[in-house]
Formats: structure tokens, C-alpha cells, sequence
């Protein structure tokens, strides 16, 4: 074949573009397939162009949720309904609706000043079920998130109404105490065959820095009187902040310690020698009603005075039988009104029983055991405690406590609103024997906000005490001395206890007996309440203050149990503090939870009154001493519910001359079946007075 010039000259050319092209080529496109066209090139070009644009898209998204984050706090959080443009699925799914999804009682812990623990509720505001949900981006101002580890993080499926524990920490900053940080979480979630993004803002305050202190500030509160129960029966008017979630505990780095090796074992009562101790009085109120009962009481001067969240009673004969009251019928429908939570105190020192009540605020109430009797329950004295005194203007108060020290009562309740956390007041028992105008002292809800739901320490004398949970491993303590007017907090820190959720504890019947407590309710979508409150708080004779919360389960305790704190407290302004020891009321096939403590006047002993249940038993009342490693079951439960709480008391009974100090009084509950007709449970709620036998007391007199 001859070949022509031209075509030499052209096949030469084009060998050394060919050659060439092959030498400046990476080597998988080298070796992909001979016909690569024109129209590959483009295509390639076209998956280039929508890589950039997702790229662009995620980085626009980004841009906006950290504008967000760092200053636009009003901006899409859905306060007015509607949800902004920028949500819209250029973000890469569906837009969720506005407030889809919450975030709900974060908890906030600085480590150092670099190192921010959060934890709070992810919670379904919807009514359906949100499958699949995910988190693919969490952004703080200045922080990195360390915990997760990854994303996207996977939290499974929201029931509506639900919520979820989400842990989340940073490094970076530096973290501010006494600040607020917005977090703007972003992801998806499925409802249906449909995947719907989110975008969700919170706000995550860092609690003051410690120690640290603040002084009180004063109020007071006109006196009024009323007698004979002249006002029409009315419902208790309850409010949607009622026993709400307000605080999660952020789960710290291990802190190993020495569990308690003995468990404590449930035993019918009353059980003799050993140990040494006597049940006087197990009744019964006689008094039906909810499946809440949130027993308290007191007793002095003859008179046994109990509540239990909607009705009282009182006894003249040593708690054999109550006469039944209605607060509504006592006092008026006026600016407090009245709800549900009560406690009662006996004061010795003046010779007055003080009732607490609940209501739009709360209202503090006198009488002495013999105005009590004369009047059959109806002729007190009392004070509101409306928020405006407070400079609350406009919040809700809850799930109050009280407590007596040497010559003050102390009140403390949960504050809802935009200064909301844990407000301690004091007032004088004398200015309450004088049932005029009192002045109350108070502290700020804000510098307590992780006490939440705790209650004050009993048996207090001239100081007091409260606390809430940092973390997991490190506890923080209020306290105020009587007559000063600064009020004070310290970390101390402690051994890793379990604070995880859900938990379950089944009644023969099925019932989860903790699940308001541990768990979200449709009552309380944002977690549990009073979920790992300090409940329990007593002083010794030691100069020890105890602390005891509800915890769940972990290699140790695989069942939901009381986990105790001793602190070694001294007598300065603030107190020295430092740990005794951290113990555990706990069985391998029981839960125990909602403790309250006590101290023992003569032995000098801590008595305890708790509620205890699940794996095949019911819910019921129980008490002992700790140390003895026996909890007495007093009630006699026979139906299960999963609304149960939210506390029980123990008193020191006032010394006679044939129990000089040895005694206790205490309040709990169990649910009986509604005899038939009806339906359903009703709680049992019971009075105890137990102790020591009179033998470990010297008589008095």
C-alpha cells in the first residue's frame, strides 16, 4: 500500500499527540475505557459544578445556623409561628414546621474554662411519630464539639410527645460562667415516607462560677386570718408548669469509687430485734384520691397535722383516725388560691404547726395544735406568697419544701419563667408567732438553677443547706446561716453515679411505677421529674450534712437505687467542706427512689422514708434507719400506676417523757384498687411513727 505525504505527515502528528496526551493523563483515566467521548467530559463537568453547589449549599446552611448561633437568637425559632425562608429544602429535605422539636431543661457544667458538659432533652412537640432522627450538625459560639464523637447521631424514634437525652460537650471557648450560649442543632427526622429536616435553637446558661456567694434580698408579706371554713368547695387549679423537667445532669469522665457492698432488703413491717426498733402507729388517713399523693405531715401537742396534694387531715388521738380537710373550704379563692403541693412542719419553739400550700404562688399558714382542736382544723393565720413580692412577676411557683431551723423556717419552691431556677426563702419564727406583717429574706432563682426540684436539709439548726448536681461526678452546695445575709456556693466534687434514662421498674400488673420520674411523660415531655433532685437532706450531730438523690442502674446497681452523700461540714461562714463518704441504698432485684432523711434526736441515727418497688411487687411506702440494711414496707399496695410521686417526709416526733427523742414520724403511700364499682387505683397514703426503742435514750425530765 503507498501511502501519500499528506497522510504520513498526519498519522506522524497524530502519534505524538497521542503519545503526549498519554504522558500528562493520571493513570485511572489512562485505563478507563477506550470510548471516552466528548459527552463524558461534560458529564463530568456537570457532577463537578453539583458537587460545588452542595458544597456552597451545606456552607450557606452552616453560615446561617452560626449567624444563629453567634447573634440571631429571635430568628427562627418559631416564637411567632412561622418559619423562616432560609429552612426552606435548599438545605436538602423538606422543612420540618417551626417548633416540630424542642429542646427542654439542658444542664449546663464548666469543667474549666475550655471544657463545657451539656445534656438536655430533644422533645417532640408533634403528635406524630418522628422515626429515624438524626442530628448532622451542632454549633456553639466558640466551642468544638467533643461528645459526640460523630455525626450524624442517631437517636431512633420519638413517640409524640416524647424526648430523648442528648449529651453533648465542647472544648474551645473560653467559657463564661453566669452566661448564655445559643446552640442551634440541625438534622432529619421521617414521618411516613417523607424525611423532613430540622433546625432546632436552644440556649445553653452556664451556672456562676464557684465559690461564690450573693447577698439575700428582702420582702415582706401582710398577715390575714380566717376561721370556720366558710368558702364553697372548689377543684384545685392547676397550672401547665406543674412538675415540669428543668434541669438534665451532664454526664462527666468516670470517677470510679467504692459502692456500698451490703444491700438493703425489703421486709414487711414491723419486724422485731434485730435490729432494735419499733413501729407505734402504721394507719392509714382514710382518704382516696389520686394515684399522687405527696404525703407530709407533722406532729406536736397532741395533734398529728397531714397532707397529701389535695386534701389534709388531722388526728387527736395518735394518728388511730383523721378528720378530713378541704383546703378550697378554708381558705379563700383569692391571688394564690390553691393547686396541690403541701407541707407541713410543727415548730416547738413557738408552738405552731406551719402549712405550706401551693397555689399562683404559695401561701404560708399558722396555727397551734390547740387553736387546731378548738377550731377542727379551720382557724389559722396565713400569708401569700404571690411572684410579684418576689420580683417574679408573672412566673409559677412549684413543688414546694420547708424546713426549721433554730429560729427561722425556711421555704423553697421552683421558679418557671424568664429568671426561672430555685428560690430559697427565710423568714422568722418568731415574727410567725406574732401573725403580723414578716419580712422574708430570699435568694435569686438564677443561682440555683441546678438545684431544681431539690428539697432543704431537715434538722437544719442555724444554717441551711441545698444542692444540685454539676455533673455526674461533682455536686454543688448552698447554704445561709441564720442571721447572715449572704448566701453561699461550693463544687465538691464526687464518685461517678448513674443518671441514665429511660428506666423501667414493672409492677405485677405491668406498670411502670418510676416513669414520671425517670422518664418523659405526656405530662412532662421534657424528662422526669423530679428525675436526680436533691430529695433527701438531714444534719447530724457530727457536723456531717447529708444528701441522698434517686439514680439508675449501672455494673453495680442493676436496679434503680438511692444514692447517699456525707459531707464534712465545719461551722465557718461559708463551711469547709469535704466528702465523709458516698453510700448506696440499693437490691439486685428491687428500685428504691424519692428519698427523705432524718436525724434520730436520741441515737443521733439518719432514719430514712422512701418509696420501693418493681420486679414483681408494687409500689410502697418503706423506712429505717441507714446502717441497719433493712427498708420496712408499711403500706400494702395491690395496683400499679405510672404516675406516682413526687415525694415523702420523715420528722423527728417531738420528745415525751416516754419516748424521749427516739421516735420518728413518718408519710408515704401506696395504691390501692378502687373497690368495685369503680375502677382504676387510688393512693393509700399512711402515717408511720417508729423508732428506737426508749432504751437508747436517757428520759427526759
Amino acid at each position: 500500500m503507498k501511502w501519500s505525504k499528506r497522510v504520513l505527515t498526519f498519522l506522524a502528528a497524530w502519534i505524538c499527540f497521542a503519545v503526549a496526551f498519554t504522558t500528562f493523563v493520571p493513570a485511572q483515566t489512562a485505563n478507563r475505557k477506550s470510548d471516552w467521548s466528548e459527552d463524558d467530559h461534560h458529564g463530568r463537568e456537570k457532577e463537578k459544578d453539583k458537587d460545588k453547589d452542595k458544597d456552597r449549599d451545606e456552607k450557606e446552611c452552616k453560615d446561617r445556623d452560626r449567624d444563629d448561633a453567634i447573634g440571631d437568637s429571635k430568628r427562627d425559632r418559631g416564637e411567632d409561628g412561622r418559619q423562616h425562608r432560609d429552612d426552606h429544602d435548599d438545605c436538602g429535605c423538606l422543612p420540618a414546621t417551626a417548633k416540630a422539636l424542642s429542646i427542654a431543661a439542658p444542664g449546663v457544667s464548666l469543667q474549666n474554662a475550655s471544657t463545657l458538659l451539656s445534656a438536655f432533652a430533644l422533645v417532640n412537640n408533634g403528635t406524630h411519630e418522628k422515626r429515624n432522627v438524626k442530628i448532622t450538625s451542632i454549633l456553639l459560639p466558640g466551642g468544638n464539639v467533643i461528645i459526640p464523637a460523630s455525626l450524624p447521631l442517631d437517636l431512633g424514634t420519638l413517640d409524640p410527645g416524647g424526648s430523648i437525652t442528648v449529651d453533648v460537650d465542647f472544648s474551645g471557648g473560653p467559657f463564661v460562667p453566669a452566661s448564655s450560649y445559643p446552640l442551634v442543632l440541625r438534622g432529619t427526622y421521617s414521618i411516613g415516607h417523607k424525611t423532613q429536616c430540622f433546625k432546632v435553637n436552644g440556649n445553653l446558661f452556664i451556672p456562676p462560677a464557684a465559690p461564690g456567694s450573693a447577698p439575700v434580698q428582702t420582702t415582706t408579706a401582710g398577715s390575714s386570718t380566717v376561721t370556720g371554713a366558710p368558702f364553697p368547695p372548689q377543684p384545685p387549679a392547676f397550672d401547665d408548669d406543674v412538675n415540669t423537667a428543668g434541669w438534665t445532669v451532664p454526664t462527666a469522665p468516670f470517677v470510679p469509687g467504692i459502692p456500698t457492698p451490703l444491700l438493703t432488703l425489703p421486709q414487711k413491717a414491723p419486724i422485731g430485734d434485730p435490729p432494735a426498733i419499733n413501729f407505734l402507729v402504721n394507719n392509714d388517713w382514710g382518704i382516696g384520691q389520686s394515684g399522687t399523693a405527696e404525703p407530709s405531715g407533722a406532729s406536736g401537742g397532741g395533734v398529728v397535722f397531714v397532707t397529701s396534694n389535695w386534701f389534709a387531715a388531722y388526728s387527736t388521738d395518735g394518728g388511730s383516725t383523721f378528720k378530713q380537710l378541704n383546703p378550697t373550704m378554708i381558705f379563700p379563692a383569692d391571688a394564690v388560691g390553691f393547686c396541690c403541693d403541701q407541707v407541713v412542719q410543727y415548730v416547738p419553739q413557738i408552738d405552731r404547726f406551719v402549712w405550706l400550700l401551693q397555689g399562683n404562688g404559695n401561701r404560708i399558714a399558722v396555727a397551734s395544735p390547740a387553736t387546731i382542736i378548738s377550731s377542727k382544723g379551720t382557724a389559722w393565720t396565713y400569708w401569700n406568697l404571690t411572684p410579684d413580692i418576689f420580683g417574679q412577676a408573672g412566673a409559677s411557683f412549684d413543688y414546694p419544701d420547708m424546713a426549721v431551723g433554730s429560729n427561722s423556717v425556711y421555704m423553697s419552691w421552683n421558679v418557671s419563667g424568664s429568671n426561672g431556677g430555685h428560690l430559697v426563702a427565710r423568714t422568722s419564727t418568731a415574727g410567725l408567732q406574732a401573725g403580723g406583717t414578716i419580712e422574708i429574706d430570699y435568694t435569686s432563682p438564677g443561682d440555683s438553677g441546678n438545684a431544681w426540684g431539690g428539697h432543704l436539709s431537715q434538722d437544719t439548726g442555724d444554717e441551711i443547706f441545698w444542692a444540685g448536681h454539676n455533673s455526674n461526678s461533682q455536686m454543688r452546695i448552698y447554704s445561709l446561716k441564720e442571721g447572715s445575709n449572704t448566701y453561699y456556693w461550693q463544687d465538691v466534687n464526687i464518685s461517678s453515679w448513674a443518671n441514665n434514662t429511660p428506666l423501667t421498674s414493672n409492677t405485677p400488673d405491668g406498670q411502670n411505677w418510676i416513669n414520671f420520674l425517670f422518664n418523659p411523660t405526656t405530662q412532662n415531655p421534657g424528662g422526669g421529674f423530679p428525675l436526680n433532685a436533691v430529695l433527701g437532706l438531714t444534719r447530724d450531730f457530727s457536723n456531717h450534712v447529708w444528701f441522698a438523690w434517686s439514680a439508675g442502674t449501672d455494673n453495680n446497681f442493676p436496679r434503680p437505687h438511692v444514692e447517699m452523700v456525707t459531707l464534712n461540714a465545719d461551722a465557718n461562714e461559708p463551711p469547709n467542706l469535704s466528702v465523709n463518704q458516698q453510700v448506696q441504698i440499693w437490691n439486685s432485684t428491687y428500685t428504691f427512689a424519692y428519698p427523705a432523711l432524718a436525724l434520730n434526736a436520741c441515737s443521733a441515727e439518719i432514719g430514712f422514708s422512701l418509696e420501693g418497688g418493681g420486679d414483681g411487687n408494687y409500689e410502697n411506702h418503706l423506712v429505717g434507719f441507714w446502717g441497719d440494711f433493712v427498708a420496712y414496707i408499711t403500706t400494702e399496695s395491690n395496683v400499679g400506676s405510672t404516675r406516682f410521686g413526687d415525694y415523702v417526709t420523715i420528722r423527728q416526733a417531738p420528745p415525751t417523757q416516754d419516748n424521749p427523742g427516739n421516735l420518728f414520724d413518718a408519710f408515704g403511700y401506696g395504691i390501692n384498687a378502687v373497690p368495685p364499682p369503680g375502677t382504676g387505683g387510688q393512693s393509700d397514703p399512711h402515717y408511720v411513727l417508729f423508732g428506737r426503742p426508749p432504751a437508747f435514750c436517757s428520759p427526759i425530765g
